[in-house]
């Protein structure tokens, strides 16, 4: 009995210890339901010279569209990020399509209650966390917040990757928007080709895709980008809008170095169809 006992309260014990960290999966996501901010966990620094710890993110706000639905204006704001990267964010909005600099920019929900907006930070981004906010601009004016790390440079596992992997696309444009990062072993400052025909015809309107790089430089209607430079740690990424009239389904990433060996590597990214995200 005594043993039976002592086993259930270790059992008790081992309980209360694994909650906090069941909670904190959670973190900064509104216990009522309302809204919920998504972004990516975090992000290696990359670049060299005037691109020297750049980083990326996507960011999509999903409300319940019965509270916050169509035309609600809601404000991102990454002031920690802001001042962890030099003052210096580039915001960029699927829909309508739109760059602005700061430390936050207003987006529009739709019909389902989302809004997605891609930011492009630094250079000179100092490691560590950072919160990122999303501002009702209407009563109550609530706040639903999330966090963000930028990672020091390292290598990455070989590959490329589509962060998100999967995008709900916006119900007034059908616009979206994706990292695609590539990571080469023994690849410094190699040269590398990142692109996708699919997703180039998916969207169906001109300019169909508009790839942004790491210093900001952007280059539209076309479905491939060449001689973009990985650095030391074999990396390298761009930032994918499409643009607009996405069809729904799955699109093949390629990336490829432009010199031997040739690697290439392929991801999927999915467009699901306009749909509440909470």
């Amino acid at each position: 009995m005594k043993s039976r006992i002592f086993v259930a309260g270790l059992a008790c014990l081992a309980c209360c210890l694994f909650l906090p960290f069941v909670g904190n999966a959670y973190a900064g996501e509104d216990p009522s339901g309302t809204c919920v901010v998504h972004s990516l966990p975090s992000f290696v620094a990359q670049g060299e010279f005037a691109n020297t710890a750049t980083v990326g993110d996507v960011i999509t706000v999903s409300c319940d569209p019965t509270v916050y639905g169509t035309g609600s204006k809601i404000k991102v704001t990454a002031a920690q990020l802001y001042t962890r990267c030099k003052d210096s964010l580039l915001w960029l909005i699927p829909n309508p399509y739109s760059r602005t600099e700061g430390r936050g920019v207003t987006v529009t929900l739709d019909a389902d209650g989302n809004a997605t907006v891609a930011v492009l930070a630094g250079p000179e981004c100092a490691a560590g966390e950072s919160l990122v906010s999303a501002h009702m601009e209407e009563e109550p004016f609530e706040t639903f917040t999330t966090s963000f790390s930028v990672l020091p440079p390292a290598p990455t596992p070989p590959g490329v990757f589509a962060l998100p992997a999967t995008q709900i696309e916006d119900a007034g444009s059908s616009g979206v928007a994706t990292i695609i990062e590539a990571e080469f072993a023994a690849g410094s400052e190699k040269l590398v080709r990142i692109g996708s025909e699919e997703l180039y015809a998916r969207c169906r309107e001109a300019p169909h895709v508009r790839w942004i790089s790491e210093s900001g430089e952007e280059t539209s209607g076309v479905s491939e980008l060449t001689g973009l430079r990985l650095d030391n740690d074999g990396n390298a990424f761009v930032i994918a809008i499409g643009d607009s009239s996405c069809a729904p389904g799955p699109s093949l990433i390629e990336a490829d170095l432009e010199s031997k060996p040739f690697t290439t590597f392929t991801t999927p990214f999915t467009i699901e169809p306009p749909q509440p995200g909470i």
